[in-house]
């Protein structure tokens, strides 16, 4: 009887490999392929409770210019956290939109984050009101 292993793996393989885009990005200090729309998602989450009570930073973060301003922050740091050096999956206002409304897009105001430093922050900025 023969064994139909080999031909498993392989549509297995295939499955995973063409099922969504890929980008390049750093992990575990190696660059790696993984999902695109990983960010996206992680964006969404991050931002979900938030958009609920404040319409005009929803309208801001759902805005196109904002979008596309978040994006170059990324591509200009390579995708690298300014503040921890891991993989940057956003962007963060150094001076946060609640203290100055009119540095959300000053590009001297924006860094790229991962969540985990963008949370930390975010926490430190609350409690310091």
């Amino acid at each position: 009887m023969k064994s139909h292993k080999g031909v498993a793996f392989s549509i297995l393989y295939f499955k995973r490999s063409a099922m969504k885009p890929q980008r390049l990005t750093i992990l575990n200090g190696r660059r790696t392929s993984v999902d695109y729309d990983s960010r996206n998602e992680e964006y969404t989450n991050y931002n979900r409770n938030r958009w609920k009570y404040d319409k005009d930073v929803k309208q801001f973060y759902n805005s196109t210019i904002w979008k596309r301003t978040s994006k170059q922050v990324l591509l200009e740091s390579d995708y690298v956290c300014a503040m921890c050096g891991d993989e940057a999956t956003m962007t963060d206002h150094i001076i946060s939109v609640k203290q100055d409304w009119s540095k959300r897009l000053d590009r001297n105001n924006l860094q790229a984050s991962c969540k985990k430093c963008n949370d930390k922050k975010a926490i430190k900025e609350k409690y310091s009101y």
